[in-house]
């Protein structure tokens, strides 16, 4: 194992997080983390997806990801082929039987070549396995500018068109005012998507989520005692009001009512309209909660 994957293994095991846990807080696939733990580079997708999915990784271990970046390597090179030494050459004593082996040898392969049939069948040639297939995906949306996600990691806003591997893949669109939209796309051939967004309900905007220095008199407030990814939507409308990871010593409040997942429930402790009702559950855990 390498020195990246030793430390995101480390750092996981010690806050008892199981990987596919993990996977679903990040909401990416099992293998990209296990790929990644393993040192698999090989079986990653392209580089720019593959960076972003150890960021978040990292993040969410509570790890600096820019010493774990470093260890990401640029390319990798096949190992070189060993050459064997060349064939030493034989005894001089030895030498005067060579041109009676050539002649017995030639003998041999023209009497096979007589007897064999005109048309023989070349032997199979052993193909190597082709490389990760990759596929051009196309989105724009109505309206533009939306921020387009794939597995979690930000491709930019629409309209846009990049090349990615294939396979199931899951996109998410989010656009200020609009609902957000999300999918899992099968990706075999090239993709065009057109994607009109459905405005939220004219409902009063609820408050931005915003640092608090002391416990607001009603509302929740949530303080991070260790580093944890958060989601935070509107319990009337769903529209999401914070997602991202956020680290020890800061605090975020919150009108009622509100819908929480958080990916490390043991690092967030939960203040309801001024009472501590403790952390939201152990280290690690994904715990999901309503609060009116």
């Amino acid at each position: 194992m390498c020195e990246l994957g030793k430390r995101l293994k480390e750092a996981r095991e010690s806050r008892g997080l199981e990987l596919g846990k993990a996977a679903e807080a990040l909401k990416v696939r099992r293998a990209v983390l296990e790929a990644l733990e393993e040192c698999r580079f090989d079986e990653l997708p392209e580089p720019a997806l593959a960076r972003g999915y150890l960021k978040r990784y990292a993040q969410l271990l509570g790890l600096d990801p820019a010493p774990l970046l470093a260890l990401y390597p640029s390319n990798l090179s096949p190992e070189p082929t060993r050459t064997p030494p060349p064939p030493q050459p034989p005894p001089l004593r030895w030498f005067w039987l060579l041109p009676l082996a050539l002649l017995l040898a030639f003998g041999a392969w023209w009497a096979l070549r007589s007897a064999a049939p005109s048309q023989a069948t070349p032997p199979a040639t052993p193909s190597l396995p082709p490389p990760p297939q990759q596929v051009s995906l196309r989105v724009s949306t109505d309206p533009s500018g939306a921020r387009v996600y794939l597995d979690g990691f930000l491709l930019g806003q629409s309209p846009l068109e990049v090349r990615v591997e294939a396979g199931e893949r899951t996109l998410r669109v989010e656009a200020p005012g609009y609902r957000r939209h999300e999918q899992v796309l099968d990706l075999q051939t090239d993709r065009n998507l057109r994607l009109t967004l459905t405005p939220l309900p004219a409902n009063p905007s609820p408050t931005q989520p915003s640092p608090s220095p002391g416990t607001p008199p009603s509302g929740l407030l949530l303080r991070f005692e260790g580093t944890s990814w958060l989601r935070v939507a509107d319990g009337r409308t769903g529209q999401i009001l914070f997602e991202g990871t956020a680290g020890p010593g800061t605090q975020q409040s919150y009108p009622l009512p509100v819908n929480v997942r958080v990916g490390n429930a043991g690092a967030v402790r939960v203040i309801l309209n001024g009472r501590d009702l403790g952390v939201m559950g152990n280290p690690g855990q994904v715990v999901n909660r309503r609060f009116e």
